[in-house]
């Protein structure tokens, strides 16, 4: 027979909530991770933590989950103020951080880039420390790794309504510089355009250009442009160039990144340097700074999809009449992150470069 304590506990375990059955979700390596419950103690860490940290927060209520993020600021500004109002209260890492600092916020999660594996991955699987790898180079990758995060946090709907709303915007741009065949007009010419990095050492200005296989050549595709370095760098790493290779190149559009400083100052820079001066592509109406807010568009990170509207608006503006890029931006922040129109007027808006601010 039962004792009443036996009764009674058995009554509090059948009466208390059901958190969750376990569950599995596979990562961007391919590797199965099981969870019991949804992680409650989630690292952020290494290197490409800002992408890992604007993926992430698309989802609500994980800022709650989040004790630990590494650097999120790759120069403009830190993004984890505006998206999370608890983020005084989070352990900060250096993107280097070791497995056993990473350890002291006691996270049952670690989620990394892939490209951490080797290193700081491998170490903290071998302390026992579940580690999640995401991908989020490509828009293609983005969209899995999407649902991956909406699979760990038990969020498949919001996963769901997240890549549809980037592939609304991404079809929109692809049919406004495709065949045009629901309006009857043909498609637009393909303008030659050229995307470099521009970054001040040794009172120099150093250009380089991204490898074929990242987003800023597929970005341009989509656009409706073609991207006239892709054939001379098919490295894995940004490429210098000099003047003289991007006069060869004759792009029409130069666009200009950085991510630790002003676009648009680095994009003056080239406009008012005699050597550039002396090529088409150095007209000033010709060199443009690639929007950014709190980090640059051009790169595989969530705002990517503000950057392949500039620029498709930008390239073709015959195909975009109308096209706001404030309304668009506040849009994005709105939809995909919750901020408040005040959050968004005072922390997002006034970072963007006034050229691009005003269409």
């Amino acid at each position: 027979m039962r004792t009443l304590t036996a009764v009674l506990a058995l009554a509090l375990v059948l009466a208390a909530p059901v958190i969750g059955a376990p569950y599995t979700v596979t990562d961007a390596l391919g590797r199965t991770v099981a969870f019991d419950a949804v992680p409650s103690r989630v690292v952020v860490a290494g290197r490409g933590t800002l992408i890992l940290v604007d993926a992430v927060y698309l989802f609500p209520g994980v800022g709650d989950r989040i004790v630990g993020v590494a650097v999120t600021d790759q120069g403009l500004g830190d993004v984890l103020p505006v998206l999370d109002p608890s983020h005084a209260a989070k352990v900060r890492f250096p993107n280097n951080a070791g497995a056993e600092q990473i350890a002291v916020a006691r996270p049952d999660l670690v989620i990394l880039k892939t490209y951490s594996k080797q290193g700081v991955g491998d170490a903290l699987e071998r302390a026992g420390i579940p580690v999640l790898y995401l991908d989020l180079e490509t828009p293609r990758s983005f969209f899995a790794d999407v649902r991956t995060l909406g699979a760990l946090f038990q969020q498949p709907e919001r996963a769901a309504s997240i890549v549809h709303w980037y592939e609304v915007r991404v079809a929109a741009v692809s049919a406004a510089v495709g065949s045009g065949a629901s309006s009857g007009a043909a498609a637009p010419a393909r303008p030659r355009v050229l995307v470099v990095q521009a970054t001040a050492k040794d009172a120099e200005l150093a250009v380089t250009v991204p490898p074929a296989g990242w987003i800023q050549a597929w970005m341009v595709e989509t656009a409706g442009g073609t991207p006239v370095w892709v054939a001379q760098n098919l490295t894995t790493g940004w490429l210098k160039v000099g003047v003289e290779q991007v006069a060869s190149w004759d792009p029409e559009h130069l666009f200009v990144v950085s991510y630790a400083a002003s676009a648009a100052e680095a994009a003056r820079r080239l406009a008012i340097s005699p050597a550039w001066q002396a090529i088409p592509a150095g007209r000033a109406d010709a060199i443009r700074p690639f929007p950014a807010d709190l980090a640059s568009w051009d790169q595989s990170d969530a705002r990517w999809i503000l950057g392949l509207e500039w620029l498709a608006a930008t390239l073709h503006p015959d195909r975009f009449r109308g096209f706001d890029l404030r309304a668009e931006t506040t849009a994005f922040y709105r939809e995909m992150y919750t901020l408040d129109a005040a959050a968004i007027e005072s922390q997002i808006l006034p970072r963007l470069p006034s050229a691009a601010a005003g269409r």
